[in-house]
This record gives structure tokens, C-alpha cells and sequence, in this order.
């Protein structure tokens, strides 16, 4: 019987593949269509006007893994960072001064551990404002060691540094990636309207701590309610399952690594701190820290090794995700969907207009996860539609933020979740029924937020 429910649970390497292959026959079934691009502001956009249907570009299914080679090579940046944070962040786990930390805190918490996990999902929803989402995904580690000590569990750990870190950077106040680029094509100053989506995050924020702590604090009276109760996640080596008290002679090494954070932070309120940043970040945040708590630097070497080789799953994982991508685009079935969605918006209601154009890149969003190549591509169709039906550009681009950001938790193909999800060995599924009905929260809380620009005339 415990065979049969272990055979339930499908691998997110596995649903991935299932995408892929869902994926293949969609270039079947949709019908290829292109616009043509241009240079505007030297960022390559579609001619709204230029549609035309092509000839099929069916990829067969049985190709699918000629697609994971050039996958790997496009998610190359994250990879590499991830191996080098992995290795940093496994010397300083391999110290002990994080779990000793969480679990004096833990003790002077006690009974009150929700306030440690809003904290932290606030403070990573400010730091994701300015700041690459991605960057943080090396986090995930130090996300289970707090939640372990708290007494919760590993979607409480990752949910702490990935869902506080999604308001931030779904909200797109200062996101220059994806807010700049639409702004830029929509003609607007860059991060004009920043006074409405810092308010925007304010419910969002709101509802998902309320949200990840109501499952929190269930799951610690009853740890059977937990979605991966029961599951070997294989994070024997975070040492969960003792965690020590912080002493005296770990003050060196948190001092170090408060410093290394700090730095990062600073970086990315400057705009500078892409991925190769913080994978170098994070080897000097283990390198400080071993010497700093004295450890060997043999065992260092060969602890930095160990911490790289645990995210070579996670690797995998986001190099096959990003072979989605490249079959819907050798399918040439993109600028059909975005072009039949943007019609859509002329038989809607105008007061649900500004909502229709959230769903539109919801479903967009599955098929484009990069948020700068989804405001190139729809951005130049959606502004024109938006002039058409009366909604405010600014409008339009707050549509597109919340559409592109918030549907990306709940992907198997995106590359934060699947970064964030495979860092922790959590299955794909038992992460979907999870955050999928936060995401639908989300998608509440947006058409709110979507209706109230239209009338105050965002």
C-alpha cells in the first residue's frame, strides 16, 4: 500500500516532461502565426500591425530531449549561480551558526513563531522590489533551517523567502527587467505610477502572510496536515532535525555573513546585482565564514563541493523547464495565442476590461515565463488595444506586472519556482496544491486592485 502511494507522486522532473510533451502538441493544434520585429528605443519589439499566418512548425513529441542541450545553455546564468551559492551556502550551514540562530530564536519565539515568518516574508517583499527574484533562490536553505526550528514545515521554509520575495517583484514597483521594458514601450517615464504598486502590495502582502501562516500554524498542531508529511524530502544534510543553540563563539561567523547579506541587499537597492554577482557573493560568504569559525580548509574545500552537488537536480530541472520555451518558440504558435487573446478585450465590459487584460497574460505567461520577453512581445499589441478601449497605459502595464509575476509560482517550467521547489525537494504537486489557491487569492486581490486603477484613473 505505501508502494502505491509513493507511485502517486510524480517527480517535478517528471511533470516537466509532461509539459514539454503538452508543449509538442500544441504546435499541432494552434495554428503558426508571426508579426514582424523592430527596433524601438533598441529593444526588440513585434509591428502590432504586421500579423500573418505561417506555415506549421510542428515539433514532434519524440524530440523533446534535443531541447534540454540548448535549455541547459539558455538557464546557464542561473545554473552557475546556483552551483556557486550552493557552495557557499554549504559552508555556512555546515557551521552551524544559522541553526544555531533560528533555534535560540525559535525558544524566545515560542508561541509566537508567526510573527518570525511575517517578518521575513516582509522583508524579502521589500527586497524584491528593486531587486532580481532570482537572486535569492540560494536562500531556500537557510528558509528550511528557520522553519524546522519553528517547528514547520519545508513549504513554510520556502514559502518564507519565495512568497514574500513574489509581492515584491509581482508588484513591479521598481522592476527594471520587466516594468522598465513595458514602460519603455508603452511611452511612459520609467517607474512612473511607483506610488499605486507600492500600494498594491500592501493587500497582496497582506493575504499571503495571512495565508502561509494559517497553514503554518495547522500543519505545527497537526504535522499529518502538511502536504509533504511523510515524504523523504532528502535534507538530512541541513541537520533539521537537531537544531543546536547559537553560543559565543558563532558571533564571529553571523556577523560575517549579516555583512555579506547587507552587501547584497545594498547591491540590488543599486541595480547591480545581476546573477554573477550573486553567485560570487555567496562563495565569499562561505569562504569569510569558515575562517571566521575556524574550520578546516580541507573540509571547507570538500564541504563547498558537497553544497554544489545538491543543486545539480535543481539545475536539471530548470535547464529541462527552459526546453519548454525554446519548443512552443520552434512551433512559431506565440504571437498567434497573444494575437487572438488581444481581440478578445473589444467584446468586454469596460469595467472588466483591465482584469480580462491580468487573465491574458496569465495564460500568456505560461507559454512566455520571461517577463522582459513578455512586455516585448504583447507590450506593443496591448498598448495599442488599451488606447482602443479606453484604459489607462499605466493601467495596461500594471495588468501585465501582476499577470507576468504572480502566475509564475505556480509553473513547473518557471524558473523560480522550480528553483526555490528543487532546492527543497518538494514534488511539483504537492507544491501546486499548495499555492494554487493562494494563486487564485492573488487573482482576486488583482482584479480588485485592476478595477480600482481603472476608476481612479490610473
Amino acid at each position: 500500500m505505501e508502494n502505491i502511494k509513493k507511485l502517486r507522486i510524480p517527480h517535478s522532473l517528471l511533470i516537466i516532461i509532461g509539459a514539454m510533451v503538452l508543449a509538442c502538441i500544441l504546435t499541432y493544434l494552434i495554428p503558426a502565426g508571426s508579426y514582424a520585429r523592430i527596433k524601438v528605443a533598441g529593444k526588440t519589439v513585434v509591428d502590432p500591425s504586421t500579423f500573418h499566418y505561417v506555415s506549421q512548425h510542428p515539433v514532434n513529441p519524440l524530440t523533446i530531449f534535443n531541447f534540454i542541450y540548448p535549455g541547459m545553455v539558455k538557464a546557464s546564468k542561473i545554473i552557475f549561480a546556483l552551483m556557486c551559492a550552493g557552495g557557499g551556502l554549504g559552508i555556512v550551514l555546515d557551521s552551524q551558526v544559522l541553526q544555531g540562530a533560528a533555534g535560540s530564536i525559535s525558544q524566545k519565539v515560542k508561541g509566537k513563531e508567526w510573527v518570525i515568518v511575517a517578518g521575513i516574508m516582509v522583508m524579502f517583499a521589500i527586497i524584491c522590489v528593486p531587486a532580481g527574484f532570482n537572486s535569492w533562490i540560494p536562500f531556500s536553505a537557510v528558509g528550511l533551517v528557520i522553519a524546522k526550528a519553528l517547528g514547520f514545515d519545508a513549504i513554510v521554509g520556502v514559502s518564507m523567502i519565495m512568497l514574500g520575495g513574489a509581492v515584491g517583484f509581482s508588484c513591479g514597483a521598481m522592476n527594471l527587467s520587466n516594468t522598465g521594458t513595458a514602460q519603455t514601450i508603452a511611452e511612459l517615464p520609467i517607474f512612473s505610477g511607483l506610488a499605486y504598486r507600492l500600494f498594491c502590495m500592501i493587500p497582496f502582502l497582506i493575504v499571503t502572510i495571512l495565508y502561509v501562516v494559517h497553514y503554518a500554524l495547522k500543519i505545527k498542531k497537526d504535522p499529518t496536515k502538511s502536504y509533504v508529511y511523510g515524504i523523504d524530502l532528502g535534507l538530512e544534510d541541513l541537520n533539521l532535525d537537531h537544531i543546536p543553540t547559537f553560543q559565543k563563539e558563532n558571533i564571529p561567523g553571523l556577523i560575517t555573513i549579516i555583512l555579506c547579506i547587507l552587501t547584497m541587499i545594498y547591491l540590488g537597492i543599486q541595480g547591480r546585482l545581476d546573477l554573477q554577482t550573486c553567485g560570487t557573493m555567496f562563495i565569499y560568504m562561505g569562504i569569510f565564514t569558515g575562517i571566521a569559525c575556524r574550520m578546516d580548509p580541507n573540509h571547507m574545500c570538500k564541504t563547498f563541493i558537497k553544497g554544489a552537488k545538491g543543486m545539480a537536480g535543481t539545475a536539471m530541472m530548470i535547464g529541462f523547464a527552459y526546453g519548454i520555451t525554446l519548443i512552443i518558440n520552434k512551433g512559431l504558435i506565440i504571437d498567434t495565442i497573444v494575437f487572438n487573446l488581444a481581440q478578445i478585450l473589444n467584446y468586454v465590459p469596460k469595467a472588466f476590461q483591465a482584469p480580462v487584460m491580468f487573465y491574458i497574460h496569465i495564460i500568456i505567461n505560461f507559454f512566455i515565463t520571461s517577463g522582459s520577453g513578455q512586455a516585448a512581445t504583447t507590450m506593443p499589441i496591448m498598448i495599442p488595444v488599451a488606447d482602443l478601449v479606453g484604459i489607462s497605459r499605466q493601467t495596461a502595464v500594471l495588468a501585465f506586472n501582476f499577470g507576468d509575476g504572480f502566475c509564475n509560482f505556480i509553473l513547473p517550467h518557471a524558473a523560480a519556482t522550480m528553483g526555490f521547489v528543487g532546492s527543497a525537494n518538494i514534488p511539483f504537486d504537492r507544491w501546486f496544491r499548495f499555492a494554487i489557491r493562494l494563486f487564485g487569492i492573488w487573482v482576486i486581490v488583482g482584479t480588485l486592485l485592476l478595477m480600482l486603477a481603472a476608476q481612479i484613473g490610473y
